[in-house]
């Protein structure tokens, strides 16, 4: 599984120290309500459906990277077992 992270960051700039908790509201809504520790403000985010399909990887990007692919391919080979190209 493949996901993309949704950037978060305060007022001031800072990103949160922490999620206090993710909902979702009967008008299909996601909230994010986190704590600032930088300049103490509870905030709440919220993304609405079609914002949150937006942000979803693609299929394409939903695949394993490709570095991870090679370095996968050099240790099976560096033990012997042949790797298809």
């Amino acid at each position: 599984m493949s996901y993309r992270a949704i950037p978060l960051s305060c007022y001031c700039g800072e990103r949160p120290d922490r999620i206090l908790e993710v909902g979702l509201t009967s008008e299909q809504t996601m909230v994010i309500h986190y704590w600032c520790a930088a300049c103490s403000r509870v905030l709440f985010v919220t993304k609405g459906l079609d914002e949150c399909v937006q942000h979803c990887p693609t299929r394409d990007e939903a695949d394993t990277p490709p570095q991870v692919v090679a370095d996968d391919a050099r240790f099976l080979q560096s033990m012997g077992i042949a790797t298809p190209e």
